[in-house]
């Protein structure tokens, strides 16, 4: 999904509706939106060679996400279908270690003892993560508890095979971390040979201290 312009990605999100969830799409209709109060938003592209760490665009106020690798992967330009690009190739990076890989990304947030952090996240690869989680950190004296919410929104499968005998898909998860922490973590395990071509995260706190307009049980009813 390199090299696209805003308006070609909002072209194409019209164009394939019905078959894709394009990346710059956000959280699921009727949650929340982009630039809502106590939402962030994170995309890393892979553009450049060697470069992790920040995303390619957020948009958080609390501090500056960051992303490492556990295991070996190396970064390529790789082939795909026009539907991802129009020049048919992709950046990203490839788990070239037995039996696989793990991607760790670090999320400041605002702690609030009351609510939650919900996460909706989108992940463009050529194999399915075997394993995501999310670890909540913060002064809760009671620690905190992770689980998921559903989306309502399938994995997209895109046209074409991808490499290394793989698929590419857009893979969508919704995760929680209970009550809302001053940062989280989150791990995506990955397969050997995965390609990662993009990763977009969207979170919002929630709770009657983090966020005056709604209290938890008010948003938790949108996820049921």
């Amino acid at each position: 999904m390199k090299k696209l312009t805003l308006t070609i990605a909002i072209l194409l999100t019209f164009a394939l509706a019905a078959q894709a969830i394009d990346y710059w799409q956000g959280p699921p209709p009727g949650t929340w939106g982009r630039g809502d109060h106590q939402t962030t938003f994170q995309h890393w592209d892979f553009t450049q060679p060697g470069l992790v760490g920040p995303p390619d665009i957020f948009d958080n106020p609390y501090g500056e996400p960051f992303l490492e690798f556990d295991g070996a992967f190396e970064w390529g330009e790789y082939e795909c279908p026009p539907e991802l690009d129009p020049d048919g190739f992709v950046t990203g990076w490839h788990c070239i270690q037995e039996p696989g890989g793990t991607i760790i990304i670090t999320i400041p947030n605002t702690e609030a003892l009351d609510g939650a952090k919900l996460i909706f996240m989108q992940i463009t690869s050529s194999k399915a993560p075997s394993n995501v989680g999310v670890t909540g950190h913060g002064s809760n004296p009671g620690g905190y508890t992770s689980g998921t919410w559903p989306t309502g929104l399938p994995h997209i499968q895109w046209p074409g095979p991808a490499p290394f005998g793989g698929q590419w898909y857009t893979y969508n998860y919704g995760l929680k971390i209970e009550p809302n922490p001053q940062s989280e973590t989150i791990t995506i395990d990955v397969p050997y040979c995965t390609v990662i071509d993009q990763i977009v995260i969207d979170t919002i706190c929630t709770g009657i201290i983090a966020n005056e307009s709604a209290t938890w049980s008010e948003v938790k009813s949108l996820f049921r």
